[in-house]
């Protein structure tokens, strides 16, 4: 397949191939998405084809206004409204309610749909240019790093897709915080840039109050929970202080440091990327795994955060990544 590479200032032709039922990458403030019109469910399977997506594991809409909203939910638990009164457009998703006329393929037979409004500029122009609501997981092969640069999203896609909209670094650089509603309690289903903090401040609730134990067996509820994800091709071993690391454990491996603060001494041939707050750290995460891929590294070693605040986000996402 030919891949259409596409400006952002013309994003009415990235979104006339979503009107005729074609894949377009596009950038949002959190990941690069994959996006098809969500009411075109043979689109929607050339997602799961293109990235290599297990069936089971449902997709995000991403929307644009509150009219595409509600072609895609249902009736909506009062917190839900809350969150997106809060926090919209921004990078949180909601588990809600769909709508019976969405196809089932969108939430892989789920009752419920994962439904965002995005942030970035671009995105909203994008998504407002296709008309319609718009079924888009992170544009990577499954279980791989997604991509929050333009040419992270080329290695990936060019072949897979029709289109890809070519888009600056994205801002937050984590995929987008969910929140889904258990047995009637809102529940952070995936950590994003969206705290536990800020969250709870908006419920009423107690950070513990939000946390989700999901299920060891049957269909996940949402994006994000069931499947491995995040790895990049490098072995990712994790640790906390750089006093941790044994040097002649790794002394065979062609290494590659992530961390905050300053830059400890290394051996030569270390590649090092310091990060000067877990911001930053989680913002450029996916994009160090794949600069430390492109120069040969077997081995990263990554430091873990606190998992509080971002550091929550940042642990979920280095946790996957190391298998653990």
């Amino acid at each position: 397949m030919k891949t259409q590479l596409i400006p952002t200032e013309q994003v009415k032709e990235a979104a006339a191939f979503i009107k005729k039922g074609g894949l377009v990458v596009f950038p949002t403030e959190t990941v690069y998405g994959l996006g098809a019109s969500a009411f075109n469910p043979v689109a929607c399977a050339r997602i799961y084809t293109a990235k290599g997506r297990p069936s089971d594991n449902p997709l995000i809409v991403h929307v644009s206004n509150e009219a595409q909203f509600s072609e895609v939910t249902g009736l909506l638990p009062p917190e839900a409204v809350a969150l997106k009164k809060a926090f919209w457009p921004g990078p949180l998703s909601l588990v809600v309610p769909k709508n019976e006329n969405l196809p089932e393929i969108v939430t892989a037979g789920l009752p419920t749909v994962a439904v965002r409004w995005p942030q970035s500029p671009v995105a909203q122009a994008f998504l407002e240019s296709c008309g319609v609501p718009v079924a888009a997981p992170s544009a990577n092969v499954s279980g791989a790093p997604s991509p929050t640069t333009f040419e992270m999203v080329k290695g990936a896609m060019l072949g897979r897709v029709d289109a890809i909209l070519a888009g600056e670094d994205c801002a937050e650089g984590l995929e987008s915080t969910i929140v889904g509603f258990v047995e009637g309690r809102a529940k952070i289903l995936r950590p994003g840039s969206i705290t536990p903090e800020q969250i709870s401040a908006v419920l009423g609730c107690t950070p513990a109050d939000l946390v989700y134990q999901p299920p060891t067996e049957g269909r996940p509820v949402s994006p994000g929970l069931k499947y491995t994800h995040y790895k990049p091709d490098a072995t990712v071993k994790l640790f906390r202080s750089f006093s941790e690391i044994k040097l002649e454990e790794v002394h065979d491996h062609k290494v590659g440091l992530l961390l905050r603060g300053d830059a400890p001494t290394v051996p030569e041939g270390w590649e090092v990327l310091v990060f000067d707050d877990w911001k930053t750290y989680g913002k450029s995460l996916y994009s160090s795994f794949f600069d430390l891929d492109r120069v040969g590294c077997t081995l990263i070693l990554a430091q873990l955060p606190e998992e509080t605040g971002i550091g929550l986000a940042i642990a979920n996402r280095l946790k996957k990544a190391a298998g653990v």
